[in-house]
């Protein structure tokens, strides 16, 4: 985040020490050294508009930008292309909506078709009357589908818009009042403090130590979309642009479906066996802190191969599975993201990951680090020294040729198969040489993985 220096002289000198401000006859003083402290820049609770500037700068539009007849855009089976998804009206679509405003106000046509006021299901085209108070100013929000729109969507919007007593003004769309097919999911994303309070109070009503109201209406509001109009986005999320209080939090978190599921797993005896086996088996640090706890994945069981690589079977055989994730610091202040993975039928662990979260060094490829076999020897000794492993075949078929990519930079990866149904994985960075993650992975070993081809990282 960005912060700003704020220095007042006057408070300044008021703060100082009065033996500071001393002076004796012809000599003037050094004053002790005055430690400031940052001011953090002022929350913003508003909609991001930088998100539409930076990310469609230069982009005239969609080349039916001025079209005034359906141009028939084309659907891939699952949404429509060629769409946009700024917070505005095309100069076609505004040019007829205007004239229609106009037809409209002289009672010279009437919308009599599905009324989009407060629609929340399947949402093509939808109106939403929100709170001043709540919206700095803004009195309605505009869901708008990625696709060209049609005479009667436009007016559809003109007369839900007089039905809140207001007067449709294209002109006037943007990121605080307008959102359009699926480029963003929420008016606003939450704050670092709301998400921290959130995440506690999901992880309070999934584990049964917090019961909300039977009856919650939230000041958020959730639209289920027609996913087809919307890129693939299956809903989006009105929230206040001010402070979201715990209540309201809470409210949000029941509408978007969370629930006490103490009943279905045994939530606390996760976190300890994940924590357990991370610190145990892949030094991750016991003080690492409970990010997330989901019973809601799946995952396709691993096949490994004598050569280090990795596959998985068919996707029709997925299996449930928990996940737990933890975050934490390394001495010299590096974050480290760590997950245990467990198969939901047996209870088994399934996979544990520690992976170092750091920014990549390197400028291209020039600043890629040319790592010899002894510069990879010398890193996985001191990983077998780490985790006690006693006399790792470490397969060096898998070393020379496998880059795995991540947000965090590139690594060459190595292997040792350590049981036959365990794989250990080590990331070393491109960058600087250095072990970057570890992962321990059950499967099962197979002499020719599907024919697909080989996944190595």
């Amino acid at each position: 985040m960005k912060r700003k220096m704020r220095i007042a002289a006057m408070m300044l000198a008021l703060a100082l020490p009065a033996s500071a401000l001393a002076v004796t006859e012809g000599v003037v003083e050094d004053a002790p050294p005055v430690e400031l402290e940052e001011e953090a820049a002022p929350v913003s609770y508003l909609p991001d508009e930088s998100y539409y500037v930076d990310g469609y700068e230069g982009w005239e539009g969609p080349i039916w930008e001025n079209a005034v007849e359906d141009p028939k855009l084309r659907f891939d089976g699952d949404c429509y292309q060629d769409v946009e998804q700024r917070p505005r009206l095309t100069a076609g679509e505004s040019a007829r909506a205007k004239a229609l405003l106009a037809q409209y106000e002289a009672g010279e046509i009437a919308y009599a078709g599905e009324d989009v006021l407060g629609k929340t299901q399947q949402v093509v085209v939808g109106v939403y009357a929100l709170d001043p108070a709540d919206y700095d100013g803004e009195r309605a929000f505009l869901l708008l589908p990625g696709t060209w729109l049609t005479d009667e969507q436009l007016l559809s919007i003109i007369d839900a818009y007089a039905q809140l007593g207001l007067t449709f003004d294209p002109d006037a769309l943007n990121a605080r009042n307008c959102a359009r097919g699926g480029g963003i999911e929420t008016t606003r994303l939450l704050t670092e403090d709301e998400y921290a309070r959130s995440t506690q109070i999901a992880r309070l009503i999934e584990r049964g130590l917090l019961t909300p109201p039977a009856a919650q209406e939230g000041v958020t509001c959730y639209m289920q979309t027609d996913s087809r109009y919307y890129c693939g986005l299956e809903g989006f999320a009105l929230r206040p642009y001010r402070r979201l209080t715990d209540e309201e939090l809470c409210a949000m978190l029941v509408q978007l479906g969370a629930r006490d599921r103490s009943g279905e797993a045994d939530m606390d005896e996760l976190e300890r066996r994940a924590r357990e086996a991370l610190c145990g088996q892949l030094d991750a640090a016991p003080s690492m802190e409970l990010v997330n706890l989901s019973l809601d994945g799946s995952y396709m069981p691993a096949l490994f191969d004598a050569k280090g690589n990795i596959d998985c079977v068919d996707g029709e055989q997925s299996r449930d599975m928990y996940f737990v994730s933890f975050a934490y610091h390394t001495p010299d202040g590096v974050p480290v993201y760590a997950y245990a993975m467990f198969d939901a039928q047996t209870g088994e662990i399934i996979s544990l990951c520690r992976m170092h979260e750091r920014e990549w060094t390197g400028d291209g490829p020039s600043q890629v680090k040319e790592l010899s076999r002894e510069d990879v020897l010398a890193v996985l000794a001191d990983v077998e020294e780490r985790l006690a492993l006693e006399d790792p075949v470490w397969l060096f078929e898998s070393i020379e040729p496998n880059v795995h990519l991540s947000d965090w930079g590139s690594s060459r990866v190595a292997r040792a198969l350590l049981e036959d149904d365990l794989m250990l994985t080590v990331y070393i960075g491109l960058d600087d040489g250095e072990e970057h993650g570890l992962e321990l992975q059950r499967g099962t070993l197979v002499e020719t993985l599907p024919a697909q081809g080989d996944v190595n990282g």
